[in-house]
């Protein structure tokens, strides 16, 4: 383990860089100081830092940081570094914690300006009128004489939120948590600069809950310029990150946990990534177990959904992707057989507050997945509202076998038609959300399919094994490469999901995004990982590696 991490000495941190961060997971709970003791006496005087994911005392998941030693720029050394550290602390599992963005062409900037690869993550602009079109689109009228969310609380994991005209009345007081800075304060605080976006929690929290309503045109009645899907419904907030265009999972499992605790019956999570953390999935599989439902982004320029939304294909969450105003797919959505729902992406308007100084009214026509997971998410608490809160839908989800998220699925999903303007796309859900089809449909009587996986037939972690993450993606996505790929490799998992998505998002950007491939800088393996690809050229293709 030694070589290993004299491999990243070399590289200090620079302003603005995470520091090397690897998730550590065991079968059994361990105490923070027991794995920086086991780390200390293999790398005698190294600095290190260990906390547990969920701040317990004990813990299966850890949080094993070097201050000082960047991760940026030298990730195949952080994987080769992550895999000798798992053996010598005789974890399960070791995931390098890396920086993740919602915006894939951000992600591999690499070689191009990344402010001009963001901006390339969009479509152009248009402000379309009225102000509340999505709705009839939708169907939130029509569902809004069942239901207006009424009770019922939703979790915005984001960047916090705002002194604004659009959440007032919606932002829930008691219970906010801050990750970021620390304390019981959610508000944005507007951390300006490179690859920064404050804001984007407020115009979250509105799209799900602004008050007011709209009518079958689409206009929009007070007393804001918007409504939310949800206009009765009331946001939790909880400041996990300062931007979704950087951003770190290791907050996450934290807020997932705290949304729970303070009864919040919706989470959503309009951010994601290539990165895989096993105790995000913990986190996922305790709120599936306590009666939630959770909406996930699945990504902008990202061909292949991200994580967290690509937990959907584990029952764990519903993964969004993003539709125009006319219900073809926008061109920048993260697509594949994960995704169980789309909806309006594009040209959605929304709250508009980006700096502290910026008028309390602003509104914009924004666009991406963000969009269209908080209109989901609104309407999941107008299900959740329509049938008794989560207590109520955990008990009938408990008499019926299954869980909640597994029956908001069936009834969000059930005898839904792809628009003709799909042309029979399959990697796009089940359809457009409809929330008149959503609160009408039974809620199941049985299993449907969907569920997660028992916890009794889990390993001891309580997790998959990200070698079983990896296979699932494979299957999904490159089932030509499954047969390369076996148990004498599986240790390289966690650097091959990393390195797929971000071939994926190389490719996008230089088929779509107006970006020369040749300017677009390849990624590195790891030399273990080399060597294991190179009598494996389907697997060597997922990863695009020279």
């Amino acid at each position: 383990m030694q070589e290993a991490f004299e491999a990243l000495r070399g590289h200090p941190l620079e302003p603005g860089d995470d520091p090397v961060t690897v998730e550590l997971v065991f079968a059994e709970e361990r105490t923070p100081d027991a794995v920086a003791d086991q780390i200390r006496a293999a790398l005698p005087g190294v600095e290190v830092e260990v906390d547990s994911a969920f701040g317990s005392p004990e813990d299966r998941f850890h949080f094993v940081t070097f201050p000082g030693i960047a991760a940026r720029g030298q990730e195949p050394e952080v994987f080769a570094f992550a895999r000798a550290l798992r053996r010598e602390t005789g974890a399960t599992d070791a995931n390098p914690v890396l920086a993740d963005s919602l915006y894939g062409a951000a992600a591999i900037g690499g070689g191009f300006d990344t402010e001009a690869a963001l901006f390339s993550c969009e479509t152009p602009r248009e402000n379309l009128s009225p102000f509340g079109w999505v709705h009839p689109v939708i169907r939130t009228p029509q569902a809004w004489t069942r239901s207006r969310g009424q009770g019922a609380i939703v979790a915005v994991i984001d960047t916090g939120h705002s002194s604004h005209q659009e959440l007032n009345g919606i932002i829930r007081s008691n219970g906010q948590l801050n990750l970021v800075e620390g304390g019981t304060d959610a508000s944005d605080r507007f951390n300006a600069g490179f690859l920064r976006h404050p804001g984007h929690g407020t115009l979250v929290c509105s799209v799900v809950a602004s008050r007011g309503s709209a009518n079958g045109a689409g206009d929009v009645s007070g007393p804001g310029a918007i409504t939310g899907s949800a206009p009765e419904a009331t946001v939790l907030p909880i400041r996990a990150i300062r931007s979704v265009i950087n951003f770190s999972q290791r907050t996450i499992p934290a807020a997932i946990a705290h949304a729970v605790a303070q009864g919040a019956d919706v989470i959503t999570m309009a951010m994601g990534g290539p990165t895989r953390v096993s105790a995000t999935e913990k986190a996922l599989r305790d709120a599936t177990r306590a009666g939630l439902v959770v909406t996930c982004a699945a990504g902008n320029c990202w061909p292949k959904v991200v994580f967290p939304a690509a937990y959907a294909a584990n029952g764990l969450c519903t993964a969004v992707a993003a539709l125009t105003h006319t219900q073809t797919p926008w061109p920048k959505t993260g697509r594949g057989p994960e995704v169980t729902i789309a909806a309006p992406g594009e040209h959605v308007w929304g709250a508009a507050k980006n700096k502290a100084t910026d008028p309390d009214n602003g509104i914009k026509a924004a666009q991406g997945t963000t969009l269209a997971t908080s209109l989901t998410a609104g309407v999941a608490a107008l299900w959740v509202a329509r049938h008794g809160g989560r207590a109520a839908l955990a008990q009938k989800a408990s008499a019926a076998g299954t869980t909640v998220q597994a029956m908001f699925v069936h009834c969000l999903t059930h005898g839904l038609t792809k628009p003709p303007v799909w042309n029979g796309a399959t990697d796009l859900g089940a359809g457009m959300l409809d929330a008149e089809r959503l609160l009408g449909a039974a809620l199941p009587a049985g299993p449907t399919g969907t569920e997660a996986v028992a916890e009794a037939a889990l390993p001891a972690a309580g997790v998959e094994p990200t070698s079983e993450i990896l296979a699932l993606h494979l299957a999904n996505h490159n089932p030509e490469a499954l047969d390369e790929y076996g148990p004498e490799i599986a240790e390289y998992a966690a650097e091959i999901l990393w390195l797929s998505h971000r071939a994926g998002a190389r490719t996008r950007a230089a088929e779509t995004e107006g970006v020369e491939a040749a300017m677009i800088r390849p990624d590195r393996a790891s030399a273990g990982l080399r060597a294991a690809l190179a009598t494996r050229p389907e697997l060597r293709a997922v990863v695009a590696v020279p």
